[in-house]
């Protein structure tokens, strides 16, 4: 099996940013609203007085509110499919995990699309509320533990430091840089560390 980070890694950019950016021309007063709001809890955040769940949450906050938001996911993932990037569709195989800190609502689309079986993703409820931890850091070598307890992992792809704890589970791990695959090593000096 094979571990793969979703945005930079196998996706040319960030959901996250483009999610936002597909919405605002649609739902600009939502959008905005959630932006500003989470803007103002970050300074909590920033202090240690919240979790980044809670400032995450309000700034998704948007899609919750949106009639018939599927549809609209759908478009997104339609519009933005052509950003996979090509050494990922030339490897892909079967036992593909996408391990990602985005949410699960619009990587699932994406994930079917690719035909990729397995996610492990920031799940939400149906308010927008994070359930359980976002999928990040060690966290998602928690969740891989816990939805796969007795795999083994050939290979392993991310761009970002926040990674390192998955890239160290697999036999041979990649620090991925734009369209180029660089062999991990403890020490590696990543250029994206969030």
């Amino acid at each position: 099996m094979n571990l793969y980070d979703f945005d930079d890694t196998i996706y040319d950019g960030d959901t996250n940013k483009d999610i936002i950016k597909f919405f605002i021309k649609k739902f600009p007063f939502k959008v905005m609203r959630s932006l500003m709001k989470a803007k103002k809890l970050n300074k909590l955040y920033l202090k240690g007085e919240i979790e980044f769940e809670r400032v995450k949450e309000v700034m998704l906050g948007f899609l919750f509110e949106i009639d018939n938001i599927e549809m609209y996911i759908k478009r997104f993932v339609n519009k933005n499919i052509k950003k996979i990037k090509p050494w990922y569709l030339k490897n892909k195989s079967d036992n593909d995990i996408i391990v990602s800190a985005s949410y699960e609502i619009w990587l699932r689309p994406f994930c079917d699309k690719l035909k990729i079986k397995y996610l492990i993703a920031t799940k939400t409820n149906s308010e927008g509320k994070i359930v359980g931890k976002n999928c990040k850091g060690v966290e998602k070598v928690n969740k891989i533990k816990y939805h796969l307890p007795n795999a083994k992992f050939v290979n392993s792809y991310s761009d970002s430091s926040s990674d390192i704890p998955m890239l160290e589970l697999s036999e041979n791990a990649y620090v991925v840089e734009g369209n180029n695959l660089v062999k991990y090593y403890s020490g590696y000096n990543f250029k994206n560390n969030k």
